[in-house]
């Protein structure tokens, strides 16, 4: 196993190369977990994994989480393994049409769990059997309007991916370089935020289940409030900036809020913070920080595939973990978090998806 530094990333990213998955002992995989959440983004090059190795390796670092599913569970009173109209009555039509075709997205894997696809390739009925289609997606990062989100992410390349690329921007680099004063105001900004179809993804303006699925998963509701400023599971204190559904800052009217927007793009969306990582095989792993690291595609065919897994690394930390140094925050994100561990523990989690499921 060869790590080297991405040259291109700041102080941040790794590649890892000659990785063989069937040899790695556990601690030396779990170490590899570790260095992620130091160095934002790793890049294991032309790994060779099976569905249930790639499953069965994420899964190694931690938990599957879904805080829209536990907030959905919360709201209605009871868990759901099967979509049915009549059961489901009281969901909003939004909610009806997410989870519809939710079971669309998913694979099964030989042994049973599931994985979620990322292609743009539709079925015989004209519907999504992947998220966030083909082509170009914008900046984001998941969960975007989420105070509590799994503040990692996990993509398997399968096919396709060659001519496209999976690219990164951190701003822990860019926080710490601003002066101290406009640090002090970055600490105390809150985020509002609101979906706008097409802020990914151009298919969402013209498909509603698109729309729906991206809609369900970053901002299903408007004017939620997140903090800007929040520390990664490493360690490293940055911005949570989800430009995709930020659209002011909490205390200042829409214009206000556009020339501050305005001048942070200005500096923080440069090569310096940024890194695009252009496939040269199929099957590379991607591991990425999903709190102070934004991330995008660009390019991407129809039947461009990936696999992805998203989770809370709790078993690569040795102490607890909350984002927020605001007291208000950090208290709900406790609770929010305590309800997800409720309801989206692993194993009765990966059970509760059948063929049939919603």
């Amino acid at each position: 196993m060869k790590i080297t530094p991405i040259s291109n990333f700041g102080n941040f990213g790794h590649y890892v190369d000659d990785v063989d998955y069937n040899n790695i002992s556990k601690e030396e995989w779990l170490e590899i977990g570790k260095l992620n959440l130091k160095g934002l983004v790793t890049v294991l090059r032309n790994i060779t994994m099976s569905k249930d190795q790639y499953f069965e390796a994420i899964t190694s670092f931690g938990v599957m989480e879904s805080t829209l599913r536990s907030s959905l569970v919360k709201k209605y009173g009871h868990d759901f393994d099967a979509f049915d109209e009549e059961t489901y009555k009281d969901f909003t039509d939004e909610e009806k049409i997410y989870l519809r075709n939710k079971k669309y997205l998913w694979e099964k894997t030989e042994k049973g769990t599931t994985l979620t696809r990322i292609t743009g390739v539709l079925d015989d009925q004209g519907r999504p059997t992947g998220a966030f289609s083909h082509g170009d997606l914008n900046w984001h990062s998941n969960e975007s309007s989420f105070l509590a989100f799994a503040p990692v992410v996990t993509l398997l390349g399968v096919h396709g991916m060659i001519g496209s690329s999976t690219g990164f921007v951190q701003t822990v680099d860019y926080y710490n370089s601003v002066s101290e004063s406009f640090r002090s105001e970055l600490n105390d900004m809150k985020l509002v935020h609101k979906y706008v179809p097409g802020s990914i993804n151009a298919r969402e303006k013209v498909d509603q289940i698109t729309q729906m699925q991206v809609k369900m998963v970053m901002c299903p509701t408007d004017e939620v409030e997140t903090p800007l400023v929040v520390t990664s599971p490493g360690g490293f204190k940055g911005l949570r900036y989800n430009v995709h559904t930020a659209y002011k800052i909490k205390g200042m009217t829409e214009e206000q809020s556009a020339k501050v927007f305005e001048q942070i793009n200005k500096e923080l969306f440069t090569e310096k913070y940024i890194f695009d990582h252009w496939y040269k095989t199929n099957n590379d792993l991607l591991l990425f920080d999903n709190s102070v690291t934004l991330h995008r595609r660009i390019g991407g065919e129809v039947d461009r595939l990936a696999y992805r897994y998203q989770f809370f690394p709790k078993n690569l930390l040795d102490h607890p973990w909350n984002p927020y140094d605001d007291p208000y925050y950090a208290d709900e994100y406790d609770k929010i978090k305590k309800d997800i561990d409720s309801f989206t523990i692993q194993d009765n989690y990966a059970k509760s998806i059948k063929d049939t499921s919603y």
